[in-house]
């Protein structure tokens, strides 16, 4: 009942969901219903391949239907340990409900779970730093997404969602090292499943070794292509004549960098899942499974994000 690795042989995993519903906005429901089926498709998927597959309850008591599609933002699963987070996105706060059956039930399988203590979050003027950074400073925020398991230590990206006191809070709870991530393209921001993944203790899939962290760097680095990461800017859009859904379909977000060909699911060393089709992946003997989403970038967010791995085979031993 451990999961010490973003790459040993995976047996259980929660998947993403929604519900096509969202009061008075019809074109983001037809967005929502398509996103449902995919997650649902990508539920059976992995099911087939032999992985336990839980799905959040989305109750009467949430208000807002879309959250519980990225249990990987604030949920983490490592050692025998479920970490419970709140960011300071207001519209996900209520989130956890949908995932308490889950987390009660893997509590009773012998997991510890252990909840930040939920924050008072008032209205700030958003932007993608200062709510973590200067309005919300005092609160205790995590996101953990940030953070990625490598055996006996946790890769932790030194700036990005989060606050001091969340790095603080979960330095104190965790068990096990946290190694800070500086000097590479990701420690700026979020999430650190932008541009690398690995498939065993010694191999790093990466877009660009610029991603990968310094602690990994002496591990073998494939390169998959030279890809220029250009920045998103969604306002883009926003002065141009199309229908709301068209609109909404092409939203890039606030994300920096959606980087698909690293946002991916590994099954084990020889298996990934993907929602683009990677063949230069291949090319070097991965079978990578294919489930389209077609709604990835409204989202921000490839199969890692949409799901989070609760149980895998290993051991806890040093990686880095």
């Amino acid at each position: 009942m451990t999961v010490w690795t973003e790459w040993d042989p995976l047996e259980e995993v929660i998947v993403g969901d929604c519900k096509p519903t969202y009061p008075g906005v019809s074109e983001l429901d037809k967005i929502l219903t398509e996103t449902k089926e995919d997650l649902d498709n990508l539920a059976n998927y992995l099911t087939r391949l032999g992985i336990r597959v839980h799905r959040p309850t989305i109750g009467e008591l949430q208000p807002n239907q879309v959250y519980p599609i990225v249990p990987r933002d604030q949920y983490l699963v490592y050692a025998d340990c479920i970490y419970q987070t709140y960011t300071s996105l207001r519209d996900r706060y209520w989130d956890g409900l949908c995932y308490y059956d889950i987390f009660r039930q893997l509590f009773n399988e012998g997991y510890n779970w252990i909840s930040q203590p939920p924050p008072v979050l008032e209205p700030v003027t958003y932007s993608i730093v200062s709510p973590y950074h200067h309005e919300y400073k005092n609160k205790l925020l995590w996101h953990t997404a940030t953070m990625f398991k490598a055996g006996d230590s946790l890769i932790v990206n030194d700036y990005g969602p989060g606050n001091q006191n969340g790095y603080d809070w979960m330095e104190k709870n965790c068990r096990e090292k946290l190694i800070k991530n500086v000097d590479t393209k990701q420690e700026r921001w979020g999430h650190i499943d932008q541009g690398f993944y690995m498939t065993d203790d010694d191999t790093v899939f990466c877009v660009s070794i610029d991603w990968v962290p310094q602690c990994l760097r002496s591990k073998k680095i494939i390169e998959l292509n030279n890809r220029t990461f250009n920045y998103q800017d969604s306002s883009v859009n926003l002065g141009t004549k199309m229908d709301l859904y068209t609109w909404l379909e092409q939203w890039q977000g606030l994300a920096q960098d959606t980087a698909f060909e690293s946002n991916v699911l590994v099954v084990d060393s020889t298996n990934i899942v993907s929602s683009i089709e990677l063949p230069e992946v291949e090319a070097h003997g991965i079978t990578v499974h294919h489930v389209p989403i077609r709604h990835g970038l409204f989202w921000e967010a490839g199969i890692h994000c949409l799901t989070l791995d609760v149980r895998r085979q290993g051991s806890k031993r040093q990686v880095v």
